[in-house]
This record gives structure tokens, sequence and C-alpha cells, in this order.
């Protein structure tokens, strides 16, 4: 497969003030065509900030380097103006939380159709092409009644039936890189795999690529090729879905897996730092019962094994051996 979105060495900083508070630190990773590539990790990790740099949608204050390519093209350092190109067309997101995302004074079909007319008016033959496509779509997300759908304000709409005018509104422009923000979140079970169903049906037939960000790591099993697995703002491992979910390399990875209620509930003990309050060495060493000396001392790097997998950890470095699956018996290094 092609690669579709590289992104090398990213870091965001926000302007507080004279202060540069840093929240992505030499973040990289790939998504190829038709993949989904999952990043979990806790809430306030950088996940979202990680899609908003992509989408050029970072506030005013954000300070950025690194490479991000698009089908080989350097987009992080494109103008505004150059960008819109891209935008919604051959990349194009889904947000998080239908309450917030939607604007509850316009109807849905007219908030969908503008994903593709920009809200310029058109000919009577587009608009009618395009409310034509909105009709497809709703339907095929299985909206009941989809043509009175579109006259309906979000508040006359259920939760799901929002988040699926969420996903219409990524789908419409029929984007090559559909980046996916906390579909699942604060949603009962019920309507969560209906959610996963949809996304992954969407993603084969538009034979896309996708981001998917997320805190729920049973959504990511179900649709995702690999998993990156994101603390303080850093990515930690990355790796095939199967493999991370049942042999973590990373401490955080295990502890995060080994906190799921099908894995005994196990929560990690301490808290993520503030990024304004990091101290020098590895982010994770202050709640890493492995931590050694030179932990507290020096970042590590992120180590790979040959076969796409990659870890942030000095443990790694040493035995390059992962750990036993949880499934089985108690997880440890073999170092």
């Amino acid at each position: 497969m092609e690669k579709l979105l590289e992104i090398k060495n990213l870091d965001v900083a926000f302007l507080m003030g004279n202060e540069h508070v840093p929240v992505l630190n030499q973040i990289s990773f790939d998504i190829y065509e038709n993949e989904v590539l999952a990043i979990v990790g806790e809430t306030g990790c950088g996940k979202s900030v990680t899609g908003s740099a992509i989408l050029h949608l970072l506030p005013e204050n954000a300070v950025t380097d690194g490479e991000i390519y698009y089908k080989n093209q350097e987009i992080l350092k494109l103008s505004e103006e150059k960008f819109r190109k891209f935008r919604g067309r051959e990349i194009a997101s889904v947000p998080q939380s239908p309450s917030t995302s939607l604007d509850p004074m316009m109807v849905v079909g007219e908030q969908v159709a503008e994903c593709v007319t920009g809200g310029y008016r058109q000919k009577k033959a587009d608009r009618e092409n395009i409310q034509t496509r909105i009709w497809d779509i709703f339907s095929h997300l299985k909206l009941p009644g989809e043509r009175k759908i579109c006259h309906a304000y979000p508040c006359q709409l259920s939760g799901g039936m929002s988040q699926r005018v969420l996903i219409s509104m990524g789908v419409i422009a029929e984007p090559r890189l559909l980046i996916v923000d906390e579909p699942t979140k604060a949603v009962d079970w019920i309507l969560r795999k209906e959610v996963v169903n949809v996304l992954r049906q969407m993603k084969d037939e538009m034979e896309c690529g996708m981001m998917l960000i997320t805190h729920d790591f049973g959504a990511a099993s179900q649709i995702a090729d690999r998993i990156g697995v994101m603390y303080c703002g850093q990515m930690v491992e990355i790796g095939k879905a199967d493999e991370i979910l049942n042999k973590p390399k990373h401490p955080y990875t295990k502890g995060l897996i080994d906190a799921l209620p099908s894995r005994g509930f196990h929560v990690m003990e301490g808290f993520m730092p503030s990024f304004s309050e990091l101290s020098a060495g590895c982010r994770f060493a202050p709640r890493c019962s492995r931590c050694l000396e030179r932990c507290r001392r020096h970042i590590p790097e992120m180590y790979e094994d040959g076969n796409g997998r990659q870890v942030r950890c000095f443990l790694f470095e040493e035995s390059g051996v992962a750990y036993r699956s949880p499934c089985i018996e108690e997880a440890v290094f073999n170092a």
C-alpha cells in the first residue's frame, strides 16, 4: 500500500503570555491508503491536537514545527488559502460531540450541503445534485425519512441520528483521508456498536484512509488495522492492533489495557503531568513501576523491532522482548 499521510517530528506548542507550553513532541507516524490507524490515550494527551494540526485548525497562538506530507506533498507550511483545496475534499473530519459541532439554528441538510458548497450559492442543477447526494448518504446511513431529516434541526434528532449527520458531513465530498474524533464518546453501548459499524462500512465503500482518535480500545479493536498510543504529547507505541491489544510492550500501554473492565479494571497509579510542568526524562517515569535511573534523566527514542512495531522505552531497547499476553498470565518484561 502507498503512504497517504506521513508525519515527521511534529512539534506543537502554545503561546501563553511570554511562555511556550509544549504539547506535542516529536510525533511521527504514517497512514496508508485504505488503512485505519487508531490513536488512543488518556484525555488531554494530545490526540485531538494532532488531528487539528493536520487539518490546519489549530488556534492562532499555536506554534508548529516538523513536516506533514499528504500524497508526498508537504502541507504543514501551506498557506490557509492553498490548504483549502485539501480540507474537506482530500482530507475531511468528523468532529466529536454533535451537540457542540452542529449549528442549532440551521437545518441539518443545509449543514451537510455546506461541506460541498462552502456556503456559496449554487445553480439550480447543482443544488439538486447535491440534495440527491445528501439523500443517498442519509439513506445509506439508515437515517429514517432521510428527506424529512434534511429539514430538521439538530435538537429534533436523537444522539445516534446526530452522530450520523456528522459522519455525512465528513464523507459527502468523498475524501481520501478521514479524521474521526471520539465518535463513541458519551454514547451508550448499542449506539457505540452502530457508530463503529457505520464507520467501518463507509471506510470500506469509499476505500479511504482513516485516523480514528479515541479513548475507546473496544472501538479501536473493531475497526483499526494499527494502533498508536499517545502519552503526554508523545507517541509511545505503534503496532498492529491485535499485537498492541494482546502483547503490549510499553508500560503505559499495558497499564491502559489492564485498566479495561474486561482485563480486571486495574487502574494505574498517578496522573498525567501538566504540559507546563514537565520534568526531564521519560514523561511516564513517575508512574512506571519498571523505571530505571536513566529514565528519569533522558527521554527515550522510538525503538523499532524490524516488523513495524515501535516503542518509546529503554526497557524495549535493552530487551527487545514483548510483554507476555495479559490474557494468559501476568505481563512482565523479560529484561
